[in-house]
């Protein structure tokens, strides 16, 4: 018989980003950096109407949101960039104090501001899969403990894409 044999850190980088995409249409790219120890969410949204006000409201939203939740110690920074016909909005927060809820969160957050984010059309396609929560905090929990490399994955026709 086998031993079982404990996947490898790659591995579980993987399973966490794609589970992380399928939990979460709205987002567009992540990107992981052990060195500077920080995730960075990326989101592309089509309003551009009042969009530096909505963003000092959505971040003042979750500093509270954090401090609600007794988070001590955090970074969080949000910032954006106009392209052609949207708004890129990228969050950083540290990793040590990131939880799986905030990405939840901030999907809300933003729909509750009027941000209208761009998904990809390929996600009706994975409705089906059901992914647990639970399991996806505890692939968080070990990426945070051992992966050493900054990583950048992004969605690209119904795939998500991994590189570093």
């Amino acid at each position: 018989m086998k031993k079982a044999t404990k996947p490898a850190k790659n591995e579980i980088l993987v399973n966490l980003l794609t589970s992380i995409f399928l939990l979460n249409p709205e987002l567009a790219a992540v990107q992981l950096d052990s060195n500077l120890k920080i995730i960075k969410l990326k989101y592309f949204v089509e309003n551009f109407k009042g969009i530096d006000l909505k963003l000092q409201k959505a971040e003042y939203l979750w500093k509270s949101y954090l401090e609600f939740k007794k988070t001590e110690k955090y970074i969080l920074k949000i910032e954006h960039s106009f392209l052609d016909n949207y708004v890129m909005i990228e969050v950083s927060r540290d990793l040590n104090t990131f939880q799986i809820g905030e990405l939840s969160f901030a999907v809300e957050l933003g729909k509750g501001l009027g941000l209208h984010y761009l998904s990809d059309e390929y996600n009706e396609v994975l409705d089906f899969i059901e992914v647990d929560e639970q399991q996806v905090n505890i692939l968080l929990e070990n990426t945070k403990r051992s992966f050493s490399a900054k990583v950048f994955a992004f969605r690209e026709e119904g795939r998500v894409v991994i590189a570093n």
